[in-house]
C-alpha cells in the first residue's frame, strides 16, 4: 500500500509544480547538501545565473531560520546540539519561483515576527538596503543568534513582499509559513 500513497504524493507534487521539497531536521550538513542540489538543479534548467543565486540564497536563509528558530527540535546522533525541523518547498510556474518554509514557532514570538515582516514589506529596495546596513551594524540582543537580517535579505533578493501566515498548533506553538516569490531574470541582448 505505501507505494500507491507515494505515487499519489508524486502526482500531487507534479500537479502543483513542486520542483523541490524537504521536510525534516535541518543540520548544517543537510543545508550544504541541499544548497548544492539547488545550485546544480536550477543551473541545469537554464535559469539565469542571477536567478539561481537568488533562489539559492533565499533557500539558505529560510533553512537557517528553521535550523536556528524552529520550536521543533531534533537531536541528531552525530551532533552535540539539537537542530530545528520544518519544511521547505520550491515551486516553479512560468519562470516564477516560489520558496515557502514552514515550522513550529512559540506563539509568543509570532507578533514580533509578523510586525517585522510588515515593516519589511512596507519598504522599497533603497529603504531595505539602509535597514539591512543598520541591522548588520547594530548590537545584538542577548541570546539572539542573528541580527534580524535574514528576512530583510530575503525581501531584498526577491523584490516581492514576504507572505506570512501563522496557525495555532496546541497551547504553546503556532505553525509559521513564510513564502516569497522570485521572478526569472531575463538576459537582455545588445543590438
Amino acid at each position: 500500500m505505501p507505494k500507491l500513497e507515494l505515487l499519489e504524493y508524486y502526482k500531487k507534487m507534479f500537479e502543483r509544480n513542486i520542483v523541490l521539497d524537504f521536510q525534516g531536521a535541518i543540520s548544517q550538513d543537510m543545508l550544504v547538501g541541499m544548497a548544492g542540489l539547488i545550485r546544480s538543479k536550477f543551473a541545469q534548467e537554464s535559469c539565469h545565473a542571477k536567478t539561481v543565486k537568488r533562489i539559492f540564497s533565499t533557500f539558505v536563509e529560510m533553512a537557517q531560520n528553521i535550523a536556528h528558530y524552529s520550536a521543533e527540535r531534533v537531536k541528531l546522533k552525530d551532533r552535540a546540539t539539537d537542530v530545528g525541523a520544518g519544511i521547505i518547498v520550491v515551486t516553479e510556474i512560468s519562470g516564477t519561483y516560489t520558496i515557502t518554509s514552514g515550522n513550529l514557532v512559540e506563539k509568543e514570538s509570532i507578533p514580533a515576527i509578523i510586525e517585522h515582516c510588515k515593516k519589511i514589506n512596507a519598504m522599497d529596495q533603497d529603504e531595505l538596503k539602509l535597514f539591512y546596513k543598520e541591522q548588520i551594524t547594530s548590537e545584538r540582543a542577548k541570546g539572539k543568534k542573528g541580527g534580524s537580517i535574514g528576512l530583510i535579505d530575503i525581501a531584498r533578493k526577491s523584490n516581492h513582499p514576504i507572505i506570512y501566515e501563522a496557525t495555532p498548533v496546541g497551547e504553546i506553538n503556532s505553525f509559521l509559513v513564510l513564502s516569497v516569490r522570485i521572478d526569472e531574470e531575463m538576459e537582455i541582448e545588445d543590438g
